[in-house]
């Protein structure tokens, strides 16, 4: 199932512009692929008209976002928040503009009633920008 930007939206804790994701091209129990719109100098993010490496993993987070909500079978965001980054390379200092649509990939690697460990990589023309992984923990309410 392909979901676009308006489905994209009801799943993230994030609205408008500072939603980064545009389309969910693939998705499975353990993957989720989604693409993103090239940065341009009017990016949310952007500090100087362009958008460091650094914000790569909040990509890879709305990713996760939007794979819990399709796993769950929800149409709006399981209440949580990124608690860890980790082994996080960041292989470009900017996330190039002008090069097409952005790549985020990201794996479950382990998901319980209190949060979920992903593996992620956000790329570019075929080139990766970043990888890592991160932990999102669920609040208390959520996790009984």
């Amino acid at each position: 199932m392909k979901l676009h930007r308006a489905d994209i939206e009801r799943r993230v804790p994030h609205a408008g512009a500072m939603c980064l994701l545009d389309g969910v091209l693939h998705w499975d129990r353990k993957h989720i692929v989604c693409e993103a719109a090239a940065p341009g100098a009017d990016h949310p993010l952007a500090r100087e008209g362009r958008v460091s490496s650094v914000i790569a993993p909040e990509y890879a987070a709305q990713a996760t976002a939007v794979h819990g909500a399709l796993l769950d079978a929800q149409s709006h965001p399981r209440a949580g928040v990124l608690a860890k980054l980790a082994q996080v390379d960041l292989l470009r200092a900017d996330i190039p503009g002008n090069t097409g649509a952005l790549r985020v990939q990201a794996e479950l690697l382990s998901r319980e009633a209190s949060g979920c460990l992903y593996a992620f990589e956000v790329g570019a023309a075929g080139q990766a920008i970043a990888r890592g992984r991160l932990i999102v923990a669920f609040s208390s309410e959520e996790a009984t």
